[in-house]
């Protein structure tokens, strides 16, 4: 229902925006050619703001959007809407163009025209900022270029919105004639940038004044992953909930530019926040030299892989490697209301993670069945998760809820698996969370 009622909301804003340009510019539609032109190039430069304005809030980390669809799907909705924002931003520029060059001079004469008027100067150098972030992400994402890379040019994007807005509200025809359109056009952009920067930037500033995060100690779980327990000032305040990640920046001078997502591995009733990293290289491959009293800014909780999203009291956990930090987190925390089942998958013994605490989940009436890639042992299954383990552990699988955590190659070849036997995609639970 609030699903529902939040497109409802996102198609009367556009509704708003057609409202206002229909019964302004939208005039200019049956006229001369050119005047058509300009009318398409105004309407295209309204939708490019207004996608614009709405990846800063799917990018914003909010809270209240973030609990209906979870930060991978915003995340994936924000990279749709840079396609639109930048089409339409070019189309706006190209209709601009034909429009005033229309039997007048040629396109590029009329290109040249523009640059020498000064008060264009403010929408051509944001259409440069918007091309220059675009393609740069482009780059960063093909040759997989380090997130701080990524954050530094995305900046450029802040001082693009600010120049569009100057250029709309100076040159903007349907803003000047009606003072109700410009209100609306100031609230939209008031409620975007108050969402990115109440969420973004305020609350996890709040939060480090608030709880003081410091590096308690690092414990090592086996060969190649440690975990990171965290103290604080009234930590029991600090809600969140077992499944959830945050994105962590640690203030030393090797890692204060550096922001990373890790999933809590403890659970919210323990008295030390704790995330467990493994040693896939570059940053994290550093972790374990955090010195404790190494103060921690936490922006989050994110997430909504939580038992919440479903009523079902029978569930099925598969986790692949360090992908066990969320399943931990709520596997700890359960109570004995839930039969449950985990499946712990792992190349070894050796490489498992919180080998410790598996006889404690077996003791809440949790099943753990322990499947090793690369070993043998006559206890535990060999191989991969596949259906006919499925179906020998868990026969009554149509009655149950997945929750799945792991690398991605094996996330899809269970979730392959799953479909395969059956089992509707609303009753599989898997989040790639990531940083925008």
């Amino acid at each position: 229902m609030k699903k529902t009622l939040l497109n409802i909301f996102l198609l009367l804003n556009l509704g708003i925006i057609s409202y206002f340009w229909f019964h302004n510019s939208g005039s200019m539609l049956t006229r001369e050619k050119s005047e058509t032109f300009v009318a398409i190039a105004r309407i295209s430069g309204l939708l490019s703001v207004f996608f614009v304005l709405l990846q800063l809030i799917l990018i914003g980390r909010v809270k209240w959007i973030e609990k209906l669809y979870g930060l991978d799907k915003l995340s994936h909705a924000h990279h749709l809407t840079a396609f639109l924002s930048l089409f339409f931003i070019f189309a706006h520029a190209l209709f601009v163009v034909v429009g005033y060059a229309d039997g007048n001079i040629g396109f590029f004469a009329q290109i040249a025209n523009f640059i020498k008027y000064f008060e264009l100067l403010p929408a051509i150098i944001a259409v440069l900022l918007f091309t220059f972030v675009f393609v740069s992400s482009l780059v960063i994402v093909f040759k997989r270029l380090k997130y701080e890379t990524w954050y530094i040019v995305h900046l450029s994007s802040y001082l693009a919105i600010l120049l569009a807005f100057e250029h709309q509200m100076e040159l903007g025809v349907d803003f000047i004639s009606n003072i109700y359109f410009q209100g609306y056009w100031i609230l939209l952009y008031t409620f975007a940038l108050g969402n990115l920067f109440f969420y973004r930037f305020f609350l996890p500033g709040y939060y480090f004044y608030k709880h003081q995060f410091v590096v308690e100690k690092i414990e090592r779980e086996n060969d190649n992953t440690f975990s990171v327990y965290i103290s604080g000032k009234n930590l029991d305040k600090f809600k969140y909930e077992a499944g959830q990640f945050a994105i962590w920046r640690f203030l030393d001078k090797k890692r204060f530019l550096q922001a990373h997502p890790f999933s809590f591995s403890s659970n919210p009733i323990e008295k030390l926040l704790r995330i467990t990293v493994k040693n896939l290289g570059d940053f994290t491959s550093q972790m374990s030299e955090i010195k404790p009293g190494t103060k921690v800014i936490i922006d989050g909780p994110h997430g909504i892989f939580t038992t919440k999203r479903t009523q079902n009291k029978k569930l099925a956990f598969i986790s692949g490697g360090v992908g066990i930090t969320p399943i931990r987190s709520i596997l700890s925390n359960m109570d004995a209301n839930y039969e449950s089942i985990f499946f712990n998958c792992t190349r070894t013994t050796q490489d498992m993670i919180f080998r410790q605490e598996l006889p404690k989940f077996q003791e809440k009436n949790i099943k753990v069945v322990n499947v090793l890639s690369a070993e043998e042992n006559g206890v535990d299954e060999h191989g991969y998760m596949d259906a006919k383990k499925l179906k020998k552990y868990v026969p009554d699988y149509m009655e149950r809820d997945f929750y799945l955590c792991g690398p991605k190659p094996m996330s899809k070849m269970v979730l392959n698996t799953l479909k395969e036997l059956g089992v509707p995609k609303s009753k599989i639970y898997f989040e790639k969370f990531s940083l925008g």
